[in-house]
């Protein structure tokens, strides 16, 4: 029997409401450079000064006067007196080259004034610890980065809405930027439902009353840290409204975004959904998309904060998960909703919509792999409870309402998502 797709808001139509009832609270704050990774940018980074901020050395090795080595040869070394002073790495220079002398100096050190070149050490010959001698001409400019070479006073060198990056870091760190100005990390809850739930792995196995293991919250919350968001879990919920009504009141109040997971159906009994209607207006707002798996997924608003509902099979709650709260995230980042991490791939065998929902927007995991032809991808076929499916899949496609078929061997467009798109032990 094929459902009838008209009974159900297609994805787009779904989140584009939810968007029409939640306020985005974009707040931002200041954080040290050095703990900025993950980050977004609330503003363009301009650079208040050259990098290097003075010419320094390529090598370790002896700063000069080139002009006064025009005639140097092997027949005719000439000799000059080393400095008392050396570069300090890091401090800005105070010394003036006397002529007929040099400065040892380091890679990376600042040039005295007068100075215009550098000799490598290996390149002189040391007479005593007073002189040198050099054997050629060095010309000017010889082993020298010159100031603003990397970056120069007023360039535009991060831009706002950039992730902050490990290299982004240290950058900032060396143009001497202690603290930059950030979106907040959403906070965003997760409660999941379900009295035949535990937490405890342990006490299940020494337990006679064995419940379910429950592995979705972890997977769900492990994916929020990686993509930007800090996750909270609530820990699992009974099928008890008075305490699923105070967890999501409380979860309102602590965090931007609240997930629910399990306890939804579009049939009579449905405990998240009333709860929900129970704590304030204007509630459930979409009670099931047109989505393959996730069907019964909804959407909610209180106090114009979302709620997203997730089902409780892990096929159904990752589909709505990845559709309704990865791009809630995004927003609420400072990023744009829209998953730019994708890659393109070949398709290794035919794949076909189930009939049932064969109008739905489908969600297909696939095993990427590299070979020598580039990316290639295998879909994977399970129930919506099977967890080996996932394990065995480190990518997803979203496949629009109207396709009902892909054949082995096109090319396909594969979102990857962190913390789960990794091959062997790297992101793909």
């Amino acid at each position: 029997m094929i459902i009838n797709s008209d009974l159900y808001p297609s994805i787009d139509t779904a989140f584009t409401k939810l968007l029409q009832y939640i306020k985005f609270c974009q707040e931002t704050e200041s954080i040290k450079v050095f703990n900025s990774k993950g980050y977004v940018l609330k503003e363009d980074i301009i650079s208040k000064d050259d990098l290097p901020p003075y010419p320094s050395s390529h090598m370790d090795g002896f700063a000069l006067k080139s002009n006064e080595t025009d005639n140097a040869s092997e027949s005719n070394p000439i000799s000059f007196r080393i400095s008392r002073s050396t570069s300090i790495l890091g401090n800005q220079p105070t010394d003036v080259l006397k002529p007929g002398e040099v400065f040892r100096i380091q890679t990376g050190g600042f040039l005295p004034y007068q100075s215009d070149a550098i000799v490598p050490i290996e390149n002189i010959k040391q007479i005593d610890d007073k002189t040198i001698h050099i054997f050629y001409p060095i010309k000017k400019g010889n082993f020298v980065y010159k100031s603003g070479a990397d970056i120069k006073k007023g360039e535009k060198v991060l831009s706002k809405g950039q992730i902050i990056r490990v290299q982004d870091m240290a950058f900032l760190a060396h143009l001497k930027i202690n603290k930059i100005s950030v979106f907040k990390k959403p906070i965003v809850a997760l409660i999941p439902t379900g009295t035949e739930l535990t937490d405890n792995i342990e006490e299940n196995i020494n337990s006679k009353v064995k419940k379910v293991i429950n592995t979705n919250s972890p997977i769900i919350s492990g994916i929020i840290n990686e993509i930007g968001g800090m996750p909270i879990d609530y820990g699992v919920t009974p099928d008890e409204s008075d305490i699923l009504k105070s967890k999501i009141k409380f979860a309102l109040e602590k965090s931007d975004i609240v997930i629910t997971i399990g306890g939804s159906s579009v049939g009579k009994k449905d405990i998240v959904e009333t709860t929900i209607n129970s704590i304030g207006l204007p509630g459930v707002i979409v009670h099931g998309v047109r989505l393959d798996r996730g069907r019964v997924s909804g959407l909610a608003v209180i106090n114009k904060k979302p709620i997203v509902i997730l089902p409780g099979p892990i096929q159904g709650a990752l589909n709505a998960f990845i559709v309704f709260a990865r791009p809630l995230i995004r927003l609420f980042s400072g990023l744009s909703q829209k998953n730019e991490l994708t890659i393109l791939a070949t398709i290794t065998e035919n794949w076909n919509a189930r009939k049932k929902f064969i109008n739905f927007t489908k969600i297909v995991y696939v095993k990427v792999f590299k070979d020598v032809k580039g990316f290639m991808a295998t879909p994977q076929v399970g129930e919506t409870q099977s967890i080996s499916l996932l394990y065995k899949s480190n990518g997803y496609l979203i496949i629009p309402e109207e396709v009902t078929s892909i054949t082995a061997g096109e090319k396909i467009e594969v979102n990857l998502l962190p913390g789960f798109s990794f091959i062997k032990d790297s992101l793909i």
